[in-house]
């Protein structure tokens, strides 16, 4: 028979919140520490320290205890955050803590276990608990104004992709602004340092890609890895079933030479995608026949479609997106607008504007490697400054002393 919890000191800091921890214990039938050890990778002290009230255990620790209980990661993100925000003062007799302790510092989750697409949506979940629970209003505003890197994310968009009711992966380019958007918010409440928010986002992005990629293995059947043809094909020297989109087996004999050469760029990126043209444009919020007639060469696409097609090869590539893919293409799109006979007064301002937004984007991307650069010339000269120094010192050093 196992012996009874020492009782929790009501003066300790995190009393509250470790009777809670005992309550959610008793409630799932009191499992022993060594069946909860069992059941998760922590040690029986360790569980038993979470429910002392002495120290707030870690966040991971915390959801393995309430998961191995039965308890609501979501709930226990929440309760987790409150008492650490919330300690209670510490008794007179206790040293005191450093200054440089920051109370909401703690590393933020990160979907490492995440093997479903569920799992994943879950952890961006909790990872806006984490950073103080924006709202979707507030994560939009920052997504469009505050988080350097972040794509602008409607807040239709933001509650779909946090949905509890979602069981896809949301689109790799929400997924990042809106992590983008969470730690800036983060960043703002003195919970997370800068330069700690990039190796977040990259965890974030490799496993996005590997459940990608197994959601992909687990969808695409073996037999029919054929890629897409991009010629009209008599259907006896055609593997059966079909290639799938209909429209990159039509001929481009009638499109004008230079709205021919780009859609069959358009094509080569769109077969490696290995999506129906229909599933595309659902996940990009985009009308399938406006997507049929950028494939099909007769009509020209915008700039922001030749981003989307861009970004969704290279997240299938599992590689960056590729600057000279991006300009190449635009390029094609540029020389196909302009060999038309003639163009209307609508589209030659939509020309404009594109064009415009070009200049704007190269200039701020110039501005943004002017601030690095300084920065880093800053720092440069920051070190030499505290090398000569130290050269100065050991030099003093060195010298004879006087008689």
């Amino acid at each position: 028979m196992a012996r009874p919890e020492k009782p929790i000191d009501p003066t300790a800091p995190y009393a509250t919140f470790a009777q809670q921890l005992r309550k959610l214990r008793k409630s799932s039938g009191s499992p022993t520490y060594a069946t909860l050890a069992w059941r998760t990778r922590y040690s029986v002290p360790a569980l038993s320290q979470a429910a002392a009230g002495r120290k707030l255990p870690s966040l991971e620790l915390t959801l393995a205890y309430a998961t191995a209980c039965g308890g609501s990661r979501e709930h226990w993100t929440e309760q987790w955050l409150i008492a650490q925000h919330q300690a209670g003062p510490a008794s007179l007799d206790s040293p005191a803590t450093s200054t440089e302790v920051r109370p909401w510092s703690t590393r933020p989750p990160v979907p490492a276990s995440a093997e479903t697409p569920q799992e994943f949506i879950a952890c961006l979940r909790e990872l806006k608990l984490w950073a103080g629970n924006p709202s979707l209003s507030r994560l939009e505003d920052i997504a469009r104004n505050g988080a350097p890197g972040a794509a602008r994310l409607p807040r239709s968009t933001i509650g779909d992709a946090l949905s509890p009711k979602r069981t896809s992966l949301p689109n790799a380019f929400v997924v990042r602004s809106l992590v983008l958007a969470c730690l800036a918010f983060a960043q703002r409440q003195s919970r997370i340092r800068p330069e700690e928010t990039g190796p977040v986002v990259e965890e974030w992005q490799e496993r996005w890609l590997r459940l990608y990629r197994s959601e992909h293995r687990q969808r695409a059947p073996r037999t029919t890895a054929r890629p897409p043809v991009l010629v009209e094909e008599a259907v006896e020297d055609t593997e059966l079933p079909l290639p799938r989109p209909r429209v990159l087996r039509a001929p481009l004999d009638h499109v004008p030479p230079a709205q021919r050469i780009l859609a069959e760029e358009l094509r080569a990126l769109f077969s490696e995608l290995d999506m129906s043209l229909r599933g595309f444009a659902m996940r990009h919020y985009i009308d399938p026949s406006t997507v049929s007639r950028y494939l099909s060469g007769s009509r020209i696409p915008s700039r922001d479609f030749l981003q989307v097609l861009v970004r969704e090869a290279s997240v299938r590539r599992g590689q960056e997106p590729a600057p000279d893919t991006l300009q190449r293409l635009q390029a094609l799109r540029r020389a196909a607008l302009h060999a038309r006979p003639s163009l209307p007064d609508t589209e030659q301002l939509d020309d404009l504007r594109e064009a415009l937004d070009d200049a704007q984007d190269r200039l701020r991307r110039n501005i943004a490697l002017e601030a690095a650069l300084k920065a880093e010339l800053l720092s440069r000269q920051q070190v030499i400054a505290e090398l000569e120094t130290r050269l100065r010192e050991l030099q003093g050093s060195r010298s004879p002393q006087s008689a």
